[in-house]
């Protein structure tokens, strides 16, 4: 049964009076609960479907209406949330793409006819916004067929806003490549690409925006504008009106801000008159659309207006006109803007009511002036307070139900877990399979499948509904994921520049000076310029690419470049090698010694396991699904777990050891988790007590904030058995603390412990299963060269609709402060301040009260006492706080979706890692948040730095690869796994190729442990294992030419991804990618495809180089000696115009070159299949 079955049989148990008839515009459903709602209203909505717009009075109000309508059976396609638009007033940053993506499909959807149901705060509902007629004049539709030249597609698309973006990943952007166009409609989960046959639309296709492949075809597409405010019809007689407007109010201002005017309206002038989109359009609303309407405008008569408690919701309306006024009106102060309309954005409040039929709903059965209901209901629908773990309230209320002669209903998704909590205090519900005939229940305890999220008495009746929230203490709502993701995981491809060093693996670190196109024998090719030491230059085949790679290195130290000739490479390769052999070497011990310890091996998952792993609110990312395997894989084997989790702050890695931590328990072992902070220990504590309490693990918590009584209970608790699990800080490794059965550890942030710590957490390491989690970066490649010594997982896929957060470095500004933190209240969200010392923070409170009088500050720092700090974190926690002003304390460990606002005072005293660490506080919903990062431009910085804020300003997108931040932070995670000392062969060679080395070393040092003769690498020359594919030197016009993709970095990108290909398989999956973004290939480009083909071939067969001119192939080999003489011996029957020239085979050809090596390597594959097949029946 689904919960959907609740809404349309309490609408067939009661229905309720709906507004209709003039005589009954207005209707209030009165004392009725927040948690029968949206059950109620669904109940009516799916029983006669209209149009209606439900307004609440806080974003937190509106996410829950919108999970419980979907809860209650309303199609996601039918449910629709309106986020705030007007944001962007607050300052000139560009608009949130993302939420205006939502907003406008909402509006789109009320100004439609079909029925929908919008959920709007009520400053979002108050945005004035495009007239329904203006959003139908514009909205074109494109099918299959559709006869449109791509050129007038992509005026129409910039006439509405749409920005040029290659490749396109965010709502609002599109790009064209030929005869192919991709554009993200606005209101769309996936972009599209649109494939064009001339001037007519030959197919649309949804693609995803990471892969940048196809998903599937679509029948057809809505083009939305993507702004709420387009460019004016006729710009010069606008410009005009602005330049009047500019004259008068100019002259009232003072000199300064006189200036300030001038120069914004000036600069904004141009834009105008060149009919280009900018960031300040919003700005001009009131004047480009004097006609602009409220968001109930666009309903019409038919629809209705849902009020959820509306004193509330008057009361946020008028905070929020409050708020938007005080920000323009000081933006126009100083200059920004023009004042005469700084009032025409939003709608009166009384607008919500006027010319619709009206709902009202609520407890307080109280009103504003402006709305009077012509029939009040009483519903009486009464929230319930909580039973978990109280089995004499739960017996009380089940008696005082039952003498009221109410039909009690468990309504649960845990129907197992129900019966047991219901036995254990005698009571034995009945099945219920279907509610239909709700009413005609006999009195009694029943349960049913699909919870509500929040359970709710019917008194008049005889009703009472008991969901997993009153039950088990469970109330999280799943929210609808956005499937797009922007950012995509961390990968390898190069990223060069023009002067960035590279690494060729031969001939050492040179510098790059971009793609050089050379003709030699007579074709076309395109190569890579590397310039060397003494003015050496080195032109590199893009069919070579898989011979070069990116220098990094820890830190910015340059490095030395190396000469062409000489052994000084060769040298340097050689100290590399070795270090990379002593580190493999102590991987190996370590990983040996952790074998030889035996424990019990750990269960199947049982029933409960899975059910608690159902509760997650969330979709699991594909990365996060594989560390979760990984953990019980490690956990049914014999040996002790030693596994690092990795993933990027908010990716997902404290649901991987939640659910290994219940597994332990389940097991009957103790569980310990140890954070770095305090701050981080009460976080824990509280996700672990809210995910896991309701299936009664007994959890502790040891940190500063406990009292000395309440730490003695804990520590006995421990000794006992009785507590399950602990988290405290670094104090769990004390002695004095003694655990009955301790089987895992579970360490976060590892790295930030102290080298005491470490050393005891080593000697664990052989002793408990050890999870650790951290936060800083572990490259991909490196993980892969350490797979089977160091258990690693990598969680590197950003959740579904996760953003990148918008980072911003600026001098410090009171105003761009306060209108920072206008503009996140304004939207309902909380604010993160950071000002590192605590003599001056106080002031800064004092300050920031001054600034923004609406916001509720609370204070903290490492030098408050534990009565004084808790209260702070936990009422911000709460969201009873709106801005929490602090210090460095929040680095590691809170996590609150509602906070998407960093602003870091001094920033320029920080470090890389911390500022990035600090960052990582917000951004962790799918809210696009903001990170502003102030300096006092008074003060002299060093080049370091400036350094830094240019990196944290420049890393500003999810999973970015290597950026110049993201690069540092890096090579420091490969220093804590490999140990700093590593750092110096590190730099010599670069990075990537010292993973190689690395991955080299663990291969004959495991085949030693194996094998203790083997003596592998002996003799042969230092580059042998570094070889890429083989050469194949031919003359053929292999290059992927610019009218085919115009942009160098991609493509770069393309040339790697070519011919790094380890298979023919995955070489025509990129071949398909290829075709797929820009369409039907040139002949170089397969000729590129065919040229990797053949190399490949030449690796598997052993070739070492092929070398073609004259009318003749040179084939080289690897180990000649290593093939079968009966190959040579059926090759030459086969191909009788082959012979062998010294060391070389030599095949004659004539005509195309190519072709010619195709013919080789298919006659060498056939006549070693043969050999084979020989030697088989043998």
């Amino acid at each position: 049964m689904r919960a959907a079955d609740w809404s349309r049989a309490l609408g067939e148990l009661f229905p309720i009076a709906q507004p209709g008839s003039a005589s009954r515009r207005t209707v209030a459903w009165e004392s009725i609960c927040g948690e029968a709602r949206p059950v109620l209203l669904a109940g009516a909505y799916l029983a006669s479907p209209r149009k209606t717009l439900v307004i609440v009075p806080n974003v937190d109000r509106a996410l829950k209406w919108q999970a419980k309508l979907l809860l209650c059976g309303v199609s996601r396609e039918s449910v629709r949330t309106l986020p705030n638009g007007l944001t962007a007033l607050f300052d000139d940053d560009p608009p949130e793409f993302v939420a205006l993506s939502d907003r406008i499909a909402a509006l789109q959807a009320l100004a439609d006819d079909d029925p929908v149901i919008v959920v709007a705060t009520a400053s979002a509902a108050l945005e004035r916004t495009l007239p329904a007629h203006v959003l139908r004049e514009v909205t074109f539709t494109l099918k299959p067929g559709v006869r449109i030249e791509p050129q007038a597609l992509t005026r129409r698309l910039l006439k509405l806003g749409y920005e040029h973006h290659e490749p396109v990943r965010l709502p609002g952007h599109f790009s064209r490549r030929g005869g192919i166009i991709d554009v993200f409609v606005m209101g769309l989960d996936c972009p599209v690409r649109i494939e064009m046959f001339g001037n007519e639309v030959e197919s649309l296709r949804s693609f995803d925006s990471v892969t940048q492949r196809s998903i599937s075809k679509v029948p057809g597409v809505s083009f939305a504008p993507s702004r709420e405010t387009l460019l004016p019809s006729d710009s010069g007689q606008f410009v005009d009106m602005l330049r009047r407007s500019l004259e008068l109010e100019a002259a009232a201002l003072e000199a300064t801000y006189r200036d300030s005017l001038i120069e914004h309206i000036e600069e904004d002038v141009r834009r105008f008159e060149s009919r280009e989109y900018f960031d300040r359009l919003d700005l001009y609303r009131p004047l480009i659309h004097p006609d602009a309407c409220g968001v109930v405008d666009l309903i019409g008569g038919d629809g209705l207006v849902v009020l959820d408690e509306p004193l509330e919701v008057e009361i946020a309306a008028l905070k929020a006109q409050e708020e938007m006024d005080q920000a323009l009106k000081s933006r126009s102060s100083r200059g920004e803007m023009l004042q005469g309309y700084v009032s025409d954005f939003l709608a009166p409040v009384e607008h919500l009511a006027e010319n619709v039929p009206v709902l009202a709903m609520g407890s307080m059965n109280a009103y504003p002036d402006w709305l009077t209901p012509d029939e009040r209901v009483a519903v009486e629908a009464n929230s319930l307070s909580s039973l978990h773990g109280s089995p004499t309230g739960l017996t009380k209320s089940l008696k005082q139900w039952k003498s009221s002669n109410h039909r009690i209903v468990f309504a649960t998704d845990q129907a197992n877990r129900s019966k047991a909590v219901l036995a254990k205090v005698d009571f034995f519900p009945q099945p219920v399979e279907s509610l239909d005939g709700l009413g005609e229940l006999k009195p009694g305890v029943y349960l049913s499948q699909g919870n509500l999220a929040g359970g709710f008495a019917l008194p008049q009746h005889q009703v009472t509904v008991v969901t997993d929230a009153e039950l088990f203490g469970v109330a999280r709502l799943r929210l609808p994921q956005k499937r797009f993701l922007e950012g995509s995981p961390v990968t390898t491809l190069l990223d060069l520049k023009a002067g960035d060093f590279v690494v060729h693996i031969q001939f050492g670190i040179g510098r790059y000076h971009g793609l050089a196109k050379r003709s030699v024998d007579g074709v076309e090719k395109e190569f890579l310029f590397l310039e060397y030491a003494a003015g050496d230059k080195l032109f590199v085949p893009t069919d070579q690419l898989d011979r070069v790679q990116k220098y990094l290195n820890p830190g910015d130290i340059e490095p030395k470049v190396n000469r062409l000739r000489g052994t000084e490479w060769q040298k340097t390769i050689s100290k590399a090698r070795e270090d990379a052999r002593k580190v493999a070497a102590e991987l190996i011990r370590l990983y040996a010694q952790r074998t030889l310890v035996h424990r019990r091996q750990y269960g199947p998952d049982t029933p409960w396991q899975q059910e608690m792993e159902a509760t997650f609110p969330w979709v699991e990312t594909p990365s996060q699904l594989a560390a979760i395997k990984d953990v019980k894989r490690d956990l049914a084997q014999a040996w002790p777990m030693d596994r690092l989790i990795c993933g990027d702050v908010g990716y997902g890695k404290t649901e991987v050891a939640l659910r290994a931590a219940f597994k332990a328990v389940q097991d009957g072992r103790q569980v310990a988790v140890m954070c770095p902070t305090t701050i981080l220990s009460e976080q824990h504590f509280r996700n672990f007590q809210e995910r896991l309490g309701p299936f009664d693990v007994k959890i502790e918590l040891l940190n500063r904030f406990r009292k000395a009584s309440e730490r003695r209970e804990t520590l006995a608790m421990l000794k006992s058995g009785d507590a399950e699990i602990v988290i405290g800080t670094h104090a769990l490794l004390s002695q004095e603390i003694v655990f009955k059965n301790l089987g895992l550890l579970i360490v976060d942030e590892e790295q930030k412990f102290g080298v005491k710590q470490k050393e005891t957490l080593k000697k664990l390491r052989v002793e408990v299963d050890v999870l650790s989690m951290s936060a800083t970066p572990i490259p991909r490649t490196l993980s892969m060269a350490l797979m089977d010594l160091r258990q690693m997982s990598l969680i590197n896929d950003p959740p579904p609709g996760r953003l990148p957060v918008r980072t911003v470095v600026r001098p410090y500004s009171a105003e761009s402060v306060r209108e920072a933190i206008l503009r996140e209240l304004s939207r309902g969200g909380q604010v993160f301040y950071v000002f590192n010392r605590v003599q001056g923070i106080y002031h800064v409170a004092e300050k920031l009260r001054k600034l923004v009088p609406t916001a509720r500050i609370g204070v903290g720092h490492g030098q408050m006492a534990e009565s004084e700090l808790e209260p702070v974190m936990m009422g911000f926690l709460e969201g009873e706080i709106d801005v929490l002003l602090s210090t460095t304390i929040i680095e590691n460990g809170l996590d609150i979706a509602n906070a998407n606002t960093l602003i870091v005072e001094n920033a320029d005293r920080f470090g890389l890692s911390q500022l990035y660490q600090l960052r990582g506080r917000v951004g962790r919903s799918d809210s696009q948040a903001y990170a502003l990062f102030f300096f006092h431009p008074v003060r002299d910085m060093d080049d370091d730095a400036l350094a830094r804020l240019r990196a944290i300003q420049e890393f500003a997108d999810l999973g970015a690869g290597y950026s110049l931040a993201f690069r540092d932070l890096q090579i420091r995670g490969a220093g804590e796994i490999l140990g700093t000392r590593q750092h110096g062969s590190m730099a010599s060679v670069g990075y990537e190729l010292y993973t190689q080395l690395i991955q080299e070393a663990v291969s004959e040092e495991r085949a030693k442990l194996l094998d203790p003769s083997h003596q592998g690498g002996e003799g042969e020359p230092e580059s042998a294992k570094l070889e890429p594919l083989p050469t194949l030197d031919i003359p053929v016009a292999a290059l992927i030419p610019e009218s085919y993709i115009p942009v160098a970095a991609q493509r770069l990108h393309y040339y790697q991804r070519i011919v790094v290909s380890p298979s023919s398989e995955v070489l025509a999956e990129v071949g398909a990618e290829i075709e797929d973004r820009y369409g039907h290939p040139p002949d170089t480009v397969r000729a590129m495809m065919r040229v990797v083909r053949c190399r490949i071939a030449m690796r598997d067969i052993g070739i070492s180089k092929v070398e073609g001119s004259g009318g003749r192939l040179a084939i080289s080999f690897a180990d000649r000696a290593a093939i079968s003489p009966m190959v040579w011996s059926l090759l030459s029957k086969r191909v009788r115009e082959c012979y062998f020239s010294q060391t070389q085979l030599i095949w004659p050809f004539s005509g195309d070159a190519l072709a010619a090596t195709e013919r080789m390597i298919a006659e060498m594959q056939a006549v070693i299949e043969q050999v084979e097949l020989v030697s088989a029946a043998d």
